[in-house]
C-alpha cells in the first residue's frame, strides 16, 4: 500500500503557517497536500516499503520527514529573497532556477524581472515579475500556438501593463524548425506533458516564484491561451478546474486529433490530389480564385442579416452553393475568371466536412471569411487550406499549414511513423488509431467535462472567428454544445462558461481588410468583471479599429491605441447581434441580442 496525493491547486489564502515557518506570507496552509502546494502526486517511502492508505492526503503537517522538509526548504529559501536575482536560490522540488534577471522598460513594456526554470527534465517556465509597487496583486498565464514548444505569451503585453505578474511555459518539449511534430516521435512522455501535464505543473511552480519573489499571496489567477494554447486553457478548465479563478480559451483547438487528424486531412486530401502535389505545390483551386469565391459568397449572404455591411451575421444561414452561385467554365477550360467543375466540386466537398460510408464524422466549414489572410491562401506564414509556394531552401516543405499540422500529428503523435503521409488516411477505417492520443490531448475527450469549473465556482469564455480556418468554428461550437449537454443545458452552462462567436473573423482575430469587421475584444476585462465583480458577461463590445503606421496592430491586447470606426456586440451564444432598425450601424448601441431567426 501506499499513500498517492491526489493532484489539486495551490492553496493561495494568507492561512496561518506550522509553528516551523517564519515567515508571514502564506503559499499553503497547514492542512494543505503536498500536491496542493507543488502540483504533482508523490508516492511515501519508509525504510524501503512503500506505506500509507490511499484514501489520505498526505499532509504538510503531519509528521512526514520528505513532505515537511521539501515545505520547509522552500519557504526558508523563499524568505532570504530580496531582489530579482536572489530568486535564482529558491529551492522547490524537481525544479531548477536557471536565471533571474532584471529587464529595463521599454515603450509600452514596464520594467520587470524575468525568471527561467525548469520543472522535471524539460518543462520549461518563465515568469515575468512586474516592480512590487505596480503588481496588481494578480497572476496571469499566457501561451503560444500550434505544438507550442517555446515561452511564448501571447498574453505577456497586456499583463505586464496591466500590472499582473504573467508566465508561460513551452509544455516540455522544443519544435523544430520546420514547425512540424518531430519533437513527439517516440517520446510518450513529451506527448503527456505538452497534452495537460507541463501546464499544470508550470502554474504550480510559477505561482511559488510570485509569492517568494512579492511576500504575498496571490489575489486572483487567470489563464489566458489562444490557439494552441487554447487548447490547453479547456484541458486545464476540465482536468485542472482549481488551476485558475478565470481562463479565457481563445480560437481554442477544441480537439487536436478530430481537427489536425480528421477535419484538415479531409482538406488536404481533397486540395491536393496526391502527396506530390503538395510538395510541388500543385492544389486543386488556385489561391487567385480566393478572393473571387468570397466576393461571391458576400454578395448572396452578406444582406441575410438585413445589413448589406461587409458582415455575415450567422453564417449558418448562409445556403450556399459553390454549383449555382459561382460562375461555372466551359468543359475544358480554366480560366481566372471562372471555376472548373472539379474546383466547384472540391470547394463544396471541403466546406461540408468529412465524412465516411457512416455519414458525417465531424463539423464542416461555414461559409464566409474565406479571403481573410491566411485562412485559404493569403498570409506571411501560408494559408491553411492552400498555402502558398515555398521558397528554395525552405526548412518547412509543405505549403499549407493544415498539411504541416496534419502530418506532425499522424506521423509523430498518432501512428508514429516519420514516413506517413496524410494522403493515407483511410476515414471508414482508420479513425480508431486516434484515441489513444485523444485521451491525452483533446478537450472534446468524452471522459472530460466543464463540471468541476462549474463547482469551483470558477469561470470561462471560449471565443472563435466564424471564419476560423485553423480550428473552426464549427468545431469550436460543437464542443461548446456538448459541454453544455453535460451540464444541464446552455442557460445553466452559462452560469460558468460562455461562447462568443465572431462574425468574420478568422483566426486570432484576423479579418479581411476590405471589409470593417469588428475584431478587437477586451476578454480580459470581461473575465475580471465576471470572477470579482459577479458580473457576467451578456456581450462583449467588439471593434473595428483603424491603425496608424507606427501604432500597436489592432488585437486582443488593450487598451485601443488606433481609431474605431465600428463597434458591435459581440453576444454570448447562442444569441446574435440585430439590429435595431434605426441609428447608426456603426454603433454597437443600435443593436440588440437576440435569438437567430429560425
Amino acid at each position: 500500500m501506499f499513500k498517492a496525493i491526489v493532484l489539486g491547486a495551490i492553496l493561495l489564502g494568507a492561512a496561518a503557517l506550522p509553528a516551523s515557518a517564519a515567515p508571514q506570507w502564506g503559499p499553503y496552509s497547514p492542512d494543505a497536500k503536498f500536491s496542493d502546494v507543488f502540483g504533482r502526486p508523490v508516492v511515501v517511502e519508509k525504510n524501503g516499503a512503500l506505506n500509507g492508505n490511499p484514501s489520505l492526503g498526505e499532509t504538510a503537517s503531519d509528521g512526514n520527514a520528505f513532505l515537511k522538509q521539501a515545505m520547509d526548504d522552500m519557504l526558508a529559501s523563499s524568505a532570504s529573497v530580496s531582489s530579482c536575482q536572489s530568486l535564482t536560490g529558491l529551492k522547490l522540488p524537481w525544479v531548477r532556477i536557471r536565471s533571474a534577471d532584471n529587464v529595463a522598460a521599454e515603450g509600452e513594456t514596464r520594467a520587470y524581472c524575468k525568471v527561467i526554470g525548469v520543472v522535471d527534465k524539460e518543462i520549461t517556465f518563465e515568469v515575468d515579475l512586474p516592480e512590487a509597487a505596480a503588481w496588481n496583486g494578480k497572476f496571469l498565464m499566457g501561451g503560444g500556438g500550434g505544438f507550442i514548444g517555446d515561452l511564448s505569451n501571447g498574453a505577456k503585453a497586456a499583463a505586464l501593463h496591466r500590472g499582473y505578474a504573467t508566465g508561460a511555459t513551452d509544455t516540455g518539449h522544443p519544435v523544430p524548425a520546420d514547425g512540424g511534430g518531430s519533437w513527439a516521435d517516440k517520446n510518450p512522455e513529451r506527448v503527456l506533458n505538452w497534452g495537460y501535464r507541463g501546464t499544470h505543473l508550470a502554474q504550480a511552480n510559477i505561482k511559488l516564484v510570485i509569492q517568494a519573489y512579492y511576500k504575498k499571496a496571490i489575489g486572483k489567477s487567470y489563464y489566458f491561451g489562444s490557439s494552441g494554447s487554447g487548447r490547453v486553457a479547456l484541458m486545464e478548465a476540465e482536468r485542472y478546474a482549481d488551476d485558475f479563478n478565470g481562463i479565457i480559451a481563445a480560437c481554442p483547438v477544441a480537439s487536436w486529433t478530430k481537427l489536425n487528424g480528421v477535419a484538415t486531412t479531409w482538406t488536404q486530401q481533397a486540395m491536393f490530389r496526391k502527396a506530390e502535389d503538395e510538395y510541388q505545390w500543385n492544389p486543386v483551386l488556385p489561391p487567385t480564385k480566393v478572393a473571387m469565391m468570397d466576393r461571391a459568397i458576400y454578395e448572396k449572404c452578406d444582406a441575410l442579416d438585413g445589413l448589406k455591411d461587409g458582415n455575415i451575421t450567422n453564417p449558418m444561414a448562409c445556403k450556399f452553393d459553390p454549383h449555382v452561385d459561382l460562375v461555372t467554365c466551359k468543359a475544358g477550360e480554366d480560366k481566372p475568371t471562372c471555376f472548373t467543375a472539379e474546383q466547384e466540386d472540391v470547394i463544396a466537398k471541403i466546406h461540408a466536412g468529412p465524412s465516411n460510408k457512416l455519414g458525417q464524422i465531424y463539423p464542416g466549414w461555414p461559409y464566409g471569411g474565406e479571403n481573410v489572410p491566411g485562412m485559404w491562401a493569403q498570409g506571411g506564414n501560408g494559408g491553411y487550406v492552400i498555402g502558398t509556394p515555398q521558397k528554395p531552401g525552405s526548412l518547412n516543405p509543405y505549403a499549407s499549414r493544415h498539411y504541416l499540422l496534419t502530418q506532425g500529428t499522424l506521423r509523430n503523435v498518432v501512428f508514429g511513423d516519420p514516413t506517413y503521409d496524410l494522403h493515407s488516411f483511410n476515414f471508414d477505417t482508420d479513425l480508431p488509431a486516434l484515441q489513444i492520443a485523444s485521451a491525452q490531448i483533446d478537450p472534446d475527450h468524452p471522459n472530460l467535462n466543464l463540471g468541476a469549473l462549474n463547482a469551483r465556482h470558477n469561470k470561462l469564455i471560449i471565443s472563435v472567428g466564424w471564419a476560423d480556418w485553423a480550428v473552426g468554428g464549427l468545431i469550436v461550437k460543437d464542443f461548446y454544445d456538448r459541454s453544455a449537454a453535460q451540464n444541464g443545458g446552455i442557460d445553466a452552462t452559462k452560469n460558468f462558461a460562455r461562447l462568443f462567436m465572431l462574425p468574420g473573423v478568422g483566426h486570432c482575430f484576423s479579418t479581411d481588410a476590405q471589409y470593417k469587421t469588428p475584431s478587437t475584444v477586451d476578454l480580459l476585462t470581461a473575465l475580471e468583471n465576471w470572477v470579482e465583480k459577479d458580473q457576467a458577461p451578456d456581450s462583449i463590445i467588439a471593434s473595428h479599429v483603424v491603425s496608424k503606421p507606427g501604432e500597436r496592430e489592432p488585437g486582443n491586447s488593450m487598451p485601443i491605441t488606433g481609431k474605431v470606426d465600428r463597434t458591435r456586440p459581440i453576444c454570448a451564444y447562442p444569441l446574435l447581434a440585430t439590429y435595431n432598425g434605426k441609428g447608426n450601424i456603426d454603433d454597437a448601441a443600435n443593436f440588440t441580442c437576440k435569438a437567430p431567426a429560425s
